[in-house]
């Protein structure tokens, strides 16, 4: 007589943040864990508000988790959690992935500045020698990472707020990079260059864009890396797209870290990025 086979107990995985509601970590997570024939893992989403992460994982839902997802805003939360660090997330002080340890505690992981790496590798453009950064806080200095990682020397910064450029500058400074600030009021100088991530939020892209169109001669980079996608074409992207440069979008940077993601936690040595790709223009498409 057989005995019936107890099922393993499911691994749950999440996204945090807030909002959260727009995320689309939890389709292509999903559809990784298709791809690879896991059915032993879940992943939701969970709004957390800056402050609150550790009392979440310290809570009822956050209690069982084995991985997660961390975005805004909170990356910092998420590496000052952890007992261990990757090197990336050291180096910055943010992470966006925490991954459970044998003993209960988290190890944080940065696949930021892979995603962004890998998103402008993707276009097949040369190395950059030259470029921007348009905008601060965490997305912004991990662009400081990727664009040194992929090759430029020379960095232009501006934002909103100069005073928030200062983890920019001194990142940039480290990795050997010559930066200079440009003010906020001539923003669009700095899109001479051969590289560009716009890191706005929707209004400040809206502003940008605008400005962008009624100066048909402001300069354009070669390849824009742009970490809007909802809606996408975002309105930066939208512009100087039209105008010439190469264009990748947040969802190819999303995409891309989630696959590290996906790989760190489940463990497998290689995750599917394109039926991830495809869940995540499903899921805009549907929005739209």
């Amino acid at each position: 007589m057989s005995v019936p086979r107890t099922p393993a107990a499911p691994r749950r995985f999440a996204v945090v943040g807030s909002p959260i509601g727009h995320s689309l970590s939890p389709v292509m997570h999903r559809a990784a864990y298709a791809a690879l024939g896991v059915e032993d893992a879940s992943y939701d989403a969970h709004d957390v508000p800056e402050g609150h992460l550790a009392a979440f994982l310290e809570g009822p839902v956050g209690e069982d988790l084995t991985g997660l997802s961390v975005t805004m805003p909170l990356k910092r939360e998420a590496f000052a959690i952890a007992t261990e660090r990757d090197a990336t997330a050291e180096a910055l002080g943010i992470a966006n992935t925490l991954v459970r340890r044998a003993d209960g505690s988290w190890r944080a992981e940065n696949h930021d500045v892979h995603g962004i790496v890998a998103a402008i590798a993707g276009l097949g453009a040369p190395a950059p020698r030259t470029a921007t950064v348009i905008g601060s806080g965490a997305t912004a200095l991990s662009a400081v990472a990727a664009l040194a990682e992929l090759g430029a020397h020379d960095l232009s910064l501006t934002a909103r707020r100069e005073a928030a450029l200062e983890p920019l500058v001194a990142h940039a400074r480290a990795l050997g990079m010559r930066t200079r600030i440009e003010p906020w009021a001539t923003r669009t100088r700095t899109l001479e260059v051969d590289a560009a991530v716009c890191a706005l939020a929707l209004p400040g892209a809206q502003d940008l864009a605008r400005e962008l169109r009624e100066d048909p001669a402001a300069p354009r980079p070669a390849v824009l890396m742009d970490v809007l996608y909802d809606p996408w074409p975002a309105p930066v992207a939208a512009v100087l797209g039209r105008r010439g440069s190469a264009v990748a979008s947040g969802v190819d940077m999303l995409a891309h870290q989630a696959r590290r993601q996906v790989e760190s936690m489940l463990p497998v040595p290689r995750a599917p990025l394109e039926p991830m790709l495809e869940a995540a223009w499903a899921a805009l498409a549907a929005r739209a």
